[in-house]
């Protein structure tokens, strides 16, 4: 599970016994225009209408329900998903992606035949490749499964409605 924000509050200065609301407004006042943010949050405001319009514009539209059907299937998939595992897999892949490209950037000659075979000796490269097949015999699996989408109702038909 994702751990918390570990969030201090701020505390009053000396001789005051809390800070009041109206602190509080000054400062989140204060942090959304030094961010900018009141800023961005102003113009989207004052364009309000037109900002609506395009948006639904593009929403309503065959690709847009398609697309907002699918943002809502994957949103429901990462909700079933052990964020612990989802972290130790990234944290993975962000190593291995660096590892690769490391490789790629060494000027030596291609590895032999027999180098790149000796890999798989290796107890991680073994895991991985477990991992991998295990990954493509799963998903050859379920897309050979008659059983209806799990995590959708939409059709993926022109005009379908999410």
């Amino acid at each position: 599970m994702a751990s918390p924000i570990d969030f201090d509050y701020p505390h009053a200065q000396p001789g005051q016994q809390a800070f009041t609301a109206e602190d509080d407004l000054a400062r989140l006042l204060e942090t959304l225009h030094t961010s900018g943010t009141l800023r961005v949050a102003n113009g989207l405001l004052a364009q309000f209408q037109d900002v609506m319009a395009v948006a639904l514009k593009g929403l309503n539209s065959d690709e847009g329900r398609t697309g907002l059907a699918n943002l809502l299937t994957l949103v429901k998939l990462l909700g079933q998903i052990d964020s612990d595992g989802v972290d130790r897999f990234a944290a993975a892949l962000e190593r291995a992606l660096r590892a690769a490209g490391d490789r790629l950037d060494e000027s030596d000659d291609a590895p032999g035949t027999l180098s790149v075979l000796a890999k798989v000796r290796q107890p991680e490269v073994r895991r991985g490749l477990d991992a991998l097949l295990t990954l493509v015999g799963s998903l050859g699996t379920q897309l050979h499964d008659p059983q209806p989408p799990v995590y959708s109702n939409h059709d993926g038909k022109d005009g379908a409605k999410p």
